[in-house]
């Protein structure tokens, strides 16, 4: 694992590749056993009063791992836990909330990197944070391709961040991308071509994933 340009980074989004058995059936990438993640550099990436993100899924040992045995190993203080809810177009659930085997949401926990030795800086928009937030959108058809968070994060941190995604499987504007597959959803062969209402002699074909 390599991320050593030196950079510290105002907010950093984790997408893990959980161990799961549908993983493990369906063979669509490789799994991390969850005490790997420890290895991780966080504390040396985050910059004081970082935002840290992390993507869970919903089984109960995964989020109970980050939050009481991974952030406390990153000295990151956990400060709150949305859920992102996908729906069908027509604004039903994907999946029954009481499904035993799916649910319609996925967990994010959200914490501030607060190091021991460095107890002076309390940054402002960590006091707007709310403990609890339902983010619901309809869920993209590629698998585990979740929502851009860019929007949504932009109140509770810095003006001008540095944002590092870890485990990304495409890219962001502006942001820090680190995996083995980052690139992957930006083959031409995910997007789709649609015509401009009204196009231009100096307009592009606008491309949609």
């Amino acid at each position: 694992m390599h991320l050593s340009n030196g950079d510290k980074y105002d907010l950093i989004v984790l997408d893990p590749p959980w161990e799961n058995k549908s993983v493990k059936r369906s063979n669509r990438y490789s799994s991390l056993p969850s005490s790997q993640l420890k290895q991780l550099p966080v504390p040396a990436l985050a910059a004081p009063e970082c935002l840290l993100v992390t993507w869970v899924t919903n089984r109960a040992k995964h989020l109970r791992f980050v939050k009481e045995e991974l952030y406390p190993y990153w000295e990151v203080e956990v400060l709150a836990e949305w859920l992102w809810v996908k729906v069908t177009r027509s604004g039903e659930f994907v999946f029954p909330l009481d499904s035993p085997h799916k649910k319609p949401y996925e967990v994010l926990v959200l914490g501030r990197y607060r190091s021991a030795t460095d107890q002076s800086v309390r940054s402002s928009t960590a006091e707007g944070l709310p403990e609890q937030r339902l983010l619901i959108s309809v869920p993209s058809v590629l698998h585990s391709h979740k929502p851009s968070l860019s929007a949504v994060l932009k109140p509770y941190i810095s003006p001008k961040p540095k944002c590092l995604e870890l485990f990304a499987r495409s890219l962001q504007c502006d942001w820090t991308s680190w995996g083995n597959e980052v690139i992957k959803f930006q083959h031409s062969s995910y997007f789709t071509r649609e015509r401009a209402e009204e196009p231009s002699k100096t307009s592009e074909t606008p491309i949609t994933q």
